[in-house]
């Protein structure tokens, strides 16, 4: 082998490795949004604040449900006390 054979051996490896740095760069340049899809995304997490917003104004938590259905069940027992009490034949 000589000389210019190792020299253009190296310079063939040193390319190879460059060509494959460069096109894996490329490919993550290429992965990554772009600034419209960005701007897109941003207007999409904007109408999901608005909508989560309205859904918040109209929800029902778990604490006011139990005490709702607390009333209602208080409610109840009173009529079924009424309707015993009929039943017997005395009003209270």
């Amino acid at each position: 082998m000589e000389f210019t054979d190792i020299v253009m051996t190296i310079i063939t490896a040193l390319l190879g490795i460059i060509g494959f740095f460069v096109k894996k760069a490329f490919d993550s340049l290429d992965s990554k949004a772009t600034k419209t899809e960005l701007e897109e995304a941003k207007k999409d997490i904007e109408s999901n604040k608005t909508a989560i917003g309205k859904i918040k104004d109209n929800y029902l938590t778990k604490e006011d449900f139990f005490r709702e259905q607390t009333k209602t069940e208080k409610k109840l027992d009173e009529m079924l006390k009424i309707l015993m009490d009929m039943n017997r034949g005395g009003r209270t």
